[in-house]
């Protein structure tokens, strides 16, 4: 090559490499924003999940009914507040459409606590673009572990953010007390929107005597392990509130339920489900579709990838840095943690295996910290070959939402505030137009104004598992079985009733509909992936 051309070659590099940087940074912020926009799609038209009969519905009844007192609601409180929050706010949209948007707040703060702490800790826009672009098109949170409006997802920006603040400051000489504060304030948090999120806590507790590991036991204690609790006692202290107001009654709730007449329930109705992960073998199965395929492998082999480069390197363990050991550790502990806990709830659902796959980008960004810049570029293509693999699987789900977006009155919030009103305007012509509307399905009624019975006020989650609850825990619940339903009826009776979504729980709610003059009306709308809804009206002037 001639000296001219080397010159030119060299006069030009360094304009071309801003330029392609600035290009890069371009082409990542469109591809969010598409993606993101994808996201907000799919999840306002994902059809509703029954699991949303638990979630949503407190929007509307707090503030007149007391969680747990008033009815059932067999989880931590956070969720609750946080979707009556969203309420709030978003009111104009409706009781499911303001929960969805008040989700999709969740899932923003997911991707920016993500983003934001794999890039402090890494130091790597590009791994901090990885890590987000690994959340968004992940196929178990593109389902409905993700899009149903629960408290799957709500936790999880608050465990990365908690996760991520500890890492940040212990990897200081002085660490500032306030930031560790909050970290302890945004686990707690955490742990009262799930109970299972509670397992991010003991890591970093145990951590919090280990780190930073350069500064004395006494110092530690301090600066570390005071904020934490200081944080976490603070954040815990609506959760004290409840358990010492009632324990009995909160744990009926939020362990009763799951570790008893749960169980019994669906041991006895497992044909109802087929594939229920009721043994070991099925909770296998969906762990490794959670885990170890698409997205899930993706990033596992991201970071197998950075730990070969670490090794190949001839890094040897006992010459890393004893913090970057401990942080390291501390977040493989969570992954395990985590991973171990899905396996006890029984039945086996998909959502219980989400929370390890947020721990991947912070454990891939604490193994990259450890590698010197030659290493840093060889880890490069496979954080961008990991990039393009994840795109592709996430585009065929991102995509469609993105062509959704164009017909808003499609969505799925949409959908059921049409079908309230149409309930309403059937209501206003019964015999009893005052009463509540007896359903299993009770977001509808709410959508409308009007009321429900507080028995059904979450769905069918308690009315369910009546055979299987013995008195004593049967008492510290608002709840009613098929036997009760004359008692529950005579003393109140129904303007309505709205069935057709599980002929089988139903069927004692139909039975007493007819045999007392209740007669069905043909109504549109009220379909959903449960079943066409049916509407029974006792008619103005009918016999009583």
């Amino acid at each position: 090559m001639s000296d001219a051309r080397i010159s030119s070659f060299k006069g030009t590099t360094p304009s071309s490499t801003r330029m392609g940087a600035m290009l890069g940074i371009v082409t990542a912020g469109l591809g969010l924003v598409l993606l993101i926009a994808g996201l907000f799609g799919r999840l306002m038209t994902y059809d509703l999940r029954r699991d949303e009969l638990m979630f949503v519905p407190p929007a509307r009844l707090l503030g007149e009914w007391e969680l747990y007192s008033d009815f059932f609601y067999n989880h931590v409180p956070y969720s609750a507040w946080y979707y009556l929050g969203s309420g709030i706010l978003f009111d104009e949209f409706g009781l499911l459409g303001s929960a969805r948007i008040g989700l999709f707040l969740a899932w923003l703060g997911l991707i920016a606590a993500t983003g934001w702490v794999t890039l402090r800790l890494s130091g790597s826009p590009v791994l901090a673009v990885f890590s987000v672009i690994g959340i968004v098109t992940c196929e178990l949170f593109l389902t409905g572990a993700g899009m149903a409006a629960t408290n799957n997802l709500l936790p999880l920006p608050f465990a990365v953010i908690g996760l991520g603040l500890f890492l940040i400051e212990t990897s200081k000489p002085a660490p500032r007390f306030l930031t560790l504060v909050l970290s302890g304030v945004a686990l707690s948090i955490a742990a009262g929107m799930k109970v299972s999120a509670v397992l991010f806590i003991p890591p970093i507790a145990l951590a919090a005597f280990l780190l930073p590991a350069d500064v004395s036991m006494a110092r530690r204690l301090k600066a570390v392990v005071l904020p934490l609790l200081i944080g976490g006692l603070i954040g815990a202290l609506p959760l004290f509130a409840f358990l010492l107001a009632d324990p009995g009654v909160f744990l009926a709730h939020v362990l009763g339920f799951h570790t008893g007449p749960h169980v019994a329930y669906w041991e006895a109705n497992a044909a109802t489900e087929p594939g229920l992960a009721l043994r070991l073998s099925g909770k296998l199965m969906l762990a490794h579709s959670a885990w170890v395929a698409g997205v899930g492998l993706v990033m596992v082999m991201a970071i197998l990838s950075v730990l070969w480069i670490i090794l190949r390197g001839g890094a040897r363990v006992d010459e890393m840095q004893p913090s970057q050991l401990r942080h390291g550790g501390a977040v493989l502990a969570i992954i395990i943690l985590t991973a171990s806990m899905a396996f006890v709830p029984t039945p086996g659902f998909p959502q219980y295996y989400i929370q390890p796959l947020v721990c991947l980008p912070l454990l891939l960004a604490v193994l990259f910290r450890r590698l010197d810049p030659p290493r840093r570029h060889e880890a490069v293509p496979v954080l961008a070959a990991g990039i393009v693999l994840m795109v592709i699987l996430g585009l065929p789900r991102i995509g469609m939402g993105l062509v959704s977006l164009t017909e808003p009155s499609k969505f799925t919030s949409a959908r059921f505030a049409g079908s309230g009103a149409v309930l309403r305007d059937a209501v206003a012509g019964s015999a009893l137009p005052d009463g509540p509307v007896a359903t299993l399905l009770p977001i509808y009624p709410l959508e409308a104004g009007l009321s429900v019975y507080p028995e059904f006020a979450t769905g069918p989650f308690a009315y369910r598992i009546a055979p299987f609850t013995d008195p004593e825990l049967a008492g510290k619940y608002v709840m009613a079985g098929a036997e009760d339903l004359p008692a529950l009826f005579a003393d109140n009776p129904p303007s309505a009733f709205l069935l057709g979504y599980d002929s089988v729980l139903e069927a004692p709610l139909l039975s007493y509909a007819r045999a007392n003059n209740y007669r069905p009306v043909e109504l549109s709308g009220l379909n959903n992936r449960y079943g066409q809804g049916v509407v029974y009206l006792k008619a103005a002037g009918a016999e009583q």
